[in-house]
């Protein structure tokens, strides 16, 4: 379902025929993060995975979120939310692989971030999600912190869309005037 910025929430689908396989871009597997502070209400263990090429085009990036409920701890919290941050507006595409783990009943894009939910299905100790799938248009990643809700919140790091940095351009920017420069020389 595509889902614009500042759009209304969609119910989400679980069509997706397969998770991130062999043509992972990289994946990469949190250590277990209980929330703080002491004693907490849960401790979570994220797996994310970026793969190449989607809807958006060949060098666009699909992030793949899987989230587990490692230990509850007495207060007995169940995790319900996933929110992960975006590098500004952009439309994307969510999806959810069926067949496997909690299915998220609800998706939110907010314009700076996704959240998918879990109030009808939550993620109970020993659990773990079904794989959530974001399509987008960004063409580069970075590792930080996404925020995981169970009553309280914990940050956990995950791979997550990302713009290049301003360096970037300004290198891009510096090999485009130099072939210029080249190409003049070469014709003057």
């Amino acid at each position: 379902m595509l889902l614009t910025p500042g759009g209304p929430a969609g119910a989400m689908p679980a069509s997706l025929g397969s998770g991130p396989g062999g043509g992972s871009v990289v994946f990469y597997s949190s250590a277990p993060t209980p929330d703080t502070p002491p004693p907490g209400n849960f401790t979570a263990q994220l797996d994310s995975a970026v793969t190449k090429g989607n809807t958006f085009g060949g060098n666009a990036l699909t992030f793949w979120y899987r989230i587990m409920n490692v230990d509850q701890t007495p207060n007995g919290a169940a995790i319900f939310s996933l929110g992960v941050p975006l590098p500004g507006s952009a439309s994307v595409y969510l999806d959810q692989l069926s067949g496997s783990g909690n299915l998220s009943g609800l998706a939110m894009n907010t314009g700076g971030s996704i959240s998918f939910y879990w109030t009808t299905n939550p993620v109970m100790e020993n659990q773990i999600s079904a794989w959530q799938s974001i399509e987008t248009p960004f063409s580069n990643w970075v590792l930080k912190s996404v925020g995981v809700i169970a009553g309280t919140s914990e940050d956990v790091a995950a791979l997550i869309p990302a713009v290049p940095e301003p360096s970037t351009y300004a290198g891009i920017f510096a090999l485009g005037l130099a072939g210029f420069a080249a190409y003049r020389r070469l014709r003057g």
